[in-house]
């Protein structure tokens, strides 16, 4: 039994022993630590001493060293080193007394450590500053050995807090044992026992919580560290891509030297004879020196254009590196894969020119030439090696760049941190945000204060003096803007929009000049812009969100009155959505500008994606209304102004909608994503119809402008106001598409673009004399669009303005015609030479259709060659009234190929001109409009014919549509047994009436003239026949004839 307790009482002195030594190297590192920590806070770097380890063994010996060593090994070993039941035996004092002084010393330097720590997480946050690789060396050295000794030093407290778990666990159990033993006469200290145990208790708290602390700030420290380690190694990679640059220019700049003195070689070249024999060169060694110069000079630009798709790729790299978002990444992407094509392009050309010196290679003689050619080839194979090298490292880290862009756009964030026990501590760091942003405020406005105190005099003198001019300035504008708005209307889109922003700038002028002053304050006290980016941030967005519920006022409110108060409604829902929007946005910004968790960025990001929920319900809600509230704004407007806005408020609702609904998904940088290109859409288009309706408002304006000043403003205005429309319509048209290519980063060396070249160089047809590319086909549809416009206005012009001094209508509408078919006929020649015909190589091909036209298209050709000849010999006019065949009716139009004749029917008929020009027609209007018309009438044989004659006169001189000359005339035609025959003959100006119109009223006023005076109509004899052996008769009327 008693060796028992001797094994396990050595046992037990070992385990001591071990965890003794365990402590003592945790306590050396630490020791190391401290020194090298104390270094860096005199801000040296102990690795740049020499004598570094001289120093490191006298640090030891240093009393800021020896001091917490010693204090925590002595503090370790009296808990590791004392069992139990010694602690509870030993006398009570001494024990008291020395662990109470040990934690004492132990909290003191507790204490001091947080306080150092402190300090160096704050100097760890300061801005690197490095001017080269040597001094990045050194300061990644320092860095890293400091963190390092931070996780030294963790591994340590953690040692530590094990310690006060275990003390504390010991001190519990000899407290329940005091507790438990009885209180008798002999054991009256044991109270007081008690009393000290449950004081060493408290002491062990203060220290647990100490060592937390001191923990909490080490592991924020090694964050720090870590953070200033990515950003010492992002320097490095942006300092290492701008030495790249630098000797990518110089190295530029040697081949352009190069590349001249090859230039001046082929210039200088002897062009004499002499000088060739001279020089002992034949005619063909000669010709072989100027190819290997010109290849020499390909070799250089490929060399050239190489460096340049380096340039590229490295800006690209740069502008990444310092802005590392969606945008940047995906034109990164979009860079480096224009730039495989580009290094594609170099190796075939490079493969090219090493080809062709193979082939020269076997017929040069000359060995200079030779070794000329063998050095230009192992150049040519060096640059195909370090193109082969950048494209395998271009194509590796655009595998790396898209695998990163496609995480970031599925990335999501779920809702796992949003747990009930996190919400305390969210809630926690959202009520910090106030005492945070006015610890800015504060920093700031110390800074700027202690500035102003080290101005000078004239310095402040100026700066109240500019105070005092801004107030004065915007004074005077306010009271200028209040005399140009005083008593105006406005009818059109721009009045509406000039007054708007007069409107917006005068309510706004007190702020503007409030932040011109502080923005004034702040450059002259020379405060950096990163000092003050969040405050003028945040007021550019309460301006943004205030103008926006301004806009809403004057809209629904102030301009429109609306008796079912939808207006009303309306402007209050806005209103208190943008204030939510603004406060959402505002906590957006300091979320991204203020050291704040990831955690309150996702909420503010899920914040922002809710107010746009919300306002696209709110506008898909009121889609209905917005255009019935703004029909009085845009009464006067084009219809396309109004079909503009009724696409915007089912556009603008349906993008919000999708991209809250996959921003509240998780996908939020997806939603940005979105949001930015969706944004841009909207812009371009919003521009552009608020641009068209400037432009018609323009040229409106104008218009009544010519029409009120010139003498033919309206020919003006038809001839070049309206084709100069169409021209600005579809040049605005094409500046809105450029813009929005701009805005999606889609240059002219981006993929897309060189996609869609590349596309439209694709060959459609490629046969002899045709050659038939997509862009060919799309030129040749736009020249024959713009031709066929081009001739219609030619034929305008012509007729209008060119040839309104003929006198005879018919020449000057065929000089019209004739303009129009010469532009048609040119612009048919151009536009087939565009599309890819080769008319000097398809001669065969001309002279077979000129053959087939002959016999197959013989009736077209010749209704083409009479339509020509009828312009010529003009035998008729448009508005001429004929009768061809069996129609009759009014030229409306003269065709190439047919003439358009409306019949009385209101029909058109085509007449090809061949049939007019071949066959014989009628022309009543050829000379003039006067026609004569012919009327029969017919009376009884007892009337008087001179009374007749006198009636059918007085009836034709009273018709007002019956011209006076030719006179009118009425003959007796025929005398028979049963009646008389007269024959009415009248002329009218069928120009203006037409002969069936002026007829009926000829007839009806002489029905009336003949019933008044008895005249009676005739009555036709009767013939009977009786036919023998019938009992049925036929009655015939019997003609006079007969």
């Amino acid at each position: 039994m008693l060796q028992q307790r001797r094994l396990n009482k050595t046992t037990l002195r070992g385990k001591a022993f071990l965890c003794h030594v365990k402590n003592w190297i945790i306590f050396l590192k630490v020791g190391i630590f401290f020194s090298i920590f104390s270094e860096v806070r005199l801000k040296k770097s102990p690795l740049q001493q020499p004598s570094f380890l001289k120093n490191l063994g006298r640090g030891i010996l240093n009393y800021q060293f020896l001091t917490p060593l010693f204090v925590l090994f002595f503090y370790s070993y009296s808990i590791t080193a004392t069992p139990i039941h010694k602690q509870v035996t030993s006398p009570l004092k001494k024990e008291a007394a020395g662990s109470e002084k040990k934690q004492v010393t132990y909290i003191e330097y507790l204490t001091q450590e947080k306080i150092h720590l402190t300090s160096a997480i704050q100097e760890s946050k300061q801005a690197i500053q490095l001017t080269s690789e040597i001094e990045f060396n050194a300061k990644m050295k320092q860095v890293s050995t400091i963190l390092s000794m931070v996780g030294v030093k963790i591994e340590s407290l953690d040692s530590f807090l094990d310690h006060q778990y275990k003390e504390q666990y010991n001190l519990n159990q000899r407290l329940k044992q005091l507790q438990q033993m009885p209180i008798s006469k002999e054991n009256t200290t044991i109270p007081e026992r008690v009393q000290k145990v449950e004081h060493l208790l408290d002491i062990n708290k203060q220290t647990t919580q100490l060592i937390l602390d001191n923990l909490k700030l080490a592991k924020e420290f090694q964050i720090s560290l870590n953070e200033e380690v990515k950003n010492l190694e992002s320097w490095h990679s942006l300092f290492v891509l701008e030495q790249k640059l630098v000797q990518i220019k110089s190295l530029k700049d040697q081949l352009n030297k190069k590349l001249s003195i090859l230039y001046e070689n082929v210039i200088k070249q002897p062009q004499d004879k002499r000088v060739k024999s001279s020089l002992r060169l034949t005619t063909a060694d000669y010709e072989a020196m100027l190819l290997i110069n010109n290849q020499n000079i390909a070799a250089i630009q490929n060399h050239l254009n190489a460096l340049n798709i380096q340039k590229t790729v490295v800006r690209a790299d740069i502008v990444y590196l310092k802005n590392p978002d969606t945008k940047n990444l995906q034109l990164i992407t979009e860079i480096y894969k224009d730039a495989l094509n580009q290094y594609s392009k170099v190796e075939k050309s490079i493969q090219q020119i090493g080809n062709f010196l193979n082939n020269e290679t076997k017929l040069v003689v000359e060995p200079s030439l030779k070794k000329s050619i063998s050095a230009l080839q192992l150049t040519l194979m060096q640059q195909l090696k370090e193109a082969n090298i950048q494209k395998q490292l271009l194509i590796k880290n655009l595998s790396d760049y898209q695998a990163q862009l496609k995480k970031l756009m599925s990335s999501r964030q779920t809702l796992a941190d949003y747990s009930l026990n996190s919400w305390p501590i969210i809630i926690k760091k959202i009520v910090a945000i106030p005492g945070l942003f006015y610890k800015y405020i504060k920093t700031l406005s110390l800074k700027v204060y202690d500035s102003y105190l080290w101005l000078t005099p004239l310095s402040r003198f100026l700066l109240w003096g500019g105070f005092v001019f801004i107030a004065g300035f915007f004074f005077v504008i306010s009271r200028i803007l209040k005399m140009i708005r005083r008593g105006k209307e406005r009818s059109r889109l721009s009045g509406y929009l000039y007054d708007g922003i007069l409107i917006l700038i005068q309510r706004n002028i007190p702020y503007f000049c409030v932040v011109s002053m502080l923005w004034a304050l702040l450059y002259v006290t020379h405060i950096s812009f990163s000092n003050y980016q969040l405050l003028f941030k945040l007021i550019a967005v309460w301006f943004t969100f205030k103008i926006l519920i301004l806009i809403a006022r004057l809209v629904l409110l102030e301009r429109i009155s609306d008796s079912s108060g939808k207006d009303v409604k309306l402007y209050y829902r806005l209103k208190w959505l943008l204030l939510f929007g603004g406060w959402t946005n505002a906590l957006m910004t300091i979320g991204y500008l203020l050291p704040l968790s990831i955690l309150l960025q996702d909420i503010f990001n899920r914040l922002f994606m809710l107010f746009i929920l919300a306002v696209s319900l709110v506008a898909w809600k009121s889609k209905d209304v917005i255009p019935y509230l703004l029909r009085p704004m845009l009464k006067s407007q084009k219809g396309y102004v109004k079909n503009a806005v009724s696409l915007l408020v089912i556009l603008i609702p349906t993008t919000l909608v999708t991209t809250a609904v996959i921003g509240l998904s998780g996908y939020i940088s997806l939603a940005w994503s979105m949001s930015q290109y969706q944004a841009y859409v909207l812009l371009v288009l919003v521009g552009y119809i608020f641009a068209r309706g400037l432009l018609f408002d323009a040229l409106e304006l104008f218009s009544e402008l010519m029409i009120s000043s010139l003498r033919n403003g309206w020919l003006w205005i038809e001839v070049f106001l309206k084709p100069l429309d169409k021209i600005i319509r579809i040049l605005l048209l094409l500046t809105s598409i450029y813009i929005l290519f701009q805005l999606f980063g889609w240059y002219s060396d981006s993929l897309v673009v060189m996609s869609l070249k590349k596309f439209a160089q694709y060959t459609l047809i490629n046969i002899p004399g045709i050659y038939i590319t997509v862009t060919s086909t799309l030129e040749f549809f736009i020249l024959l669009a713009i031709f066929i416009w081009a001739a219609k206005w030619t034929r305008e012009f012509c007729y209008r303005w060119l040839y309104k001094n003929a006198k005879d209508v018919g020449i000057r509408n065929s000089l019209s015609v004739f303009s129009q078919y010469a532009i048609a006929l040119l612009g048919g020649f151009v536009s087939l030479h565009i599309l890819g015909f080769d008319f000097s190589g398809m001669s065969m091909i001309i002279g077979g259709l000129a053959v087939g036209m002959g016999f197959g298209l013989r009736d077209f050709a010749s209704n083409i060659v009479g339509g020509l000849m009828l312009l010529v010999e003009r035998p008729v006019r448009e508005g001429d009234l004929v009768t061809i065949g069996e129609h009759e009716g009014r030229v409306s139009h003269i065709g190439i190929r047919s003439m358009r004749v409306s019949s009385w029917d209101n029909m058109e008929v085509l007449v090809p001109n061949a049939e007019t020009f071949n066959k014989p027609f009628t022309n009543w209007t050829h000379q003039d409009g006067i026609v004569r018309t012919v009327i029969p009438i017919k009376v009884s044989r007892s009337d008087n014919p001179l009374m007749i004659q006198q009636l059918i006169l007085d009836i034709l001189a009273t018709t007002s549509e019956i011209v006076a000359d030719p006179p009118a005339q009425v003959f007796l035609k025929k005398i028979d047994e049963a009646l008389l025959e007269f024959e009415v003959r009248y002329f009218i100006n069928v120009q203006i009436h037409t002969r069936i119109e002026v007829q009926s009223k000829v007839l009806f006023a002489i029905m009336d003239q003949f019933k008044s005076n008895n005249i009676k109509p005739p009555i036709e004899p009767l013939a009977i026949e009786i036919k023998e052996g019938e009992s049925d008769f036929s009655v015939k009327n019997q003609s006079p004839e007969k």
